[in-house]
């Protein structure tokens, strides 16, 4: 395996759409922050009430799954090792590239405020390398750019197989992208689930984004690292 391209999709991450930008929640949290109620990320934590008649609310608003799995992949050792590359597919519309060497707040509400900035200035540099980057596109439009080799979705209704058995196969492959969906409930988008070249279970119950993440890189890393 050269690269392993690791893709959070269909991520809970956008600013806060302009049908409940004038409820007194988003206005009361935007004023606190010193922003328009546009500005800001959707977050049911402050933003409840107003989600309440938000179409398909129960996948949106949980941009700390993001927070969180990033931090599990871009300290992992396999990520410090030079083997990740790392893509954010929102449902907002737009995928962010994340640089390896990104080094991200660890601080959720410092996190916010970054990914917020993102949207309104789409690019995030330090010195001449481009650390985070914000453009308009779906899946599809990753799935061109890095070319993999094969694309692996992990669900709770995938193929359960050991997890041996999954490093083995991953690792055989020069380019695979492992996809991991980063919304607190419901099921894959049928379009995502199109890409899939296979869908895998790794545990017989569901599993929180990030948990996976550092168990599909932890089996890499097995594998990869000589860690045995």
């Amino acid at each position: 395996m050269e690269k392993l391209y690791f893709i959070i999709v269909e991520a809970a991450v956008e600013l806060v759409p302009r049908e409940i930008s004038n409820h007194p929640a988003v206005v009361s949290y935007a004023r606190k922050r010193g922003k328009k109620p546009t500005e800001v990320l959707l977050d049911r934590s402050y933003h409840h009430k107003a989600m309440l008649n938000l179409e398909r609310a129960w996948k949106r608003g949980r941009p700390d799954i993001t927070h969180f799995t990033l931090l599990e992949v871009l300290g992992s050792p396999l990520n410090k090792s030079n083997y990740v590359e790392t893509y954010i597919q929102t449902q907002s519309g737009h995928i962010i590239y994340v640089n390896p060497v990104t080094r991200l707040p660890r601080i959720y509400e410092r996190f916010k405020g970054l990914v917020e900035k993102l949207y309104k200035h789409p690019l995030v540099e330090s010195g001449s390398q481009v650390l985070l980057k914000l453009e308009e596109g779906g899946l599809r439009d990753i799935i061109d750019r890095v070319n993999p080799d094969v694309k692996i979705l992990l669900s709770e209704n995938g193929l359960q197989m050991k997890w041996s058995e999954i490093g083995e196969k991953i690792v055989t492959y020069e380019k695979p992208m492992i996809m991991v969906g980063g919304f607190p409930r419901g099921d894959f988008e049928n379009e995502t689930k199109k890409v899939a070249d296979i869908v895998v279970s790794i545990w017989d119950q569901p599993l929180e984004a990030w948990i996976a993440a550092s168990r599909i890189l932890t089996i890499l890393e097995y594998y990869l690292l000589g860690m045995r």
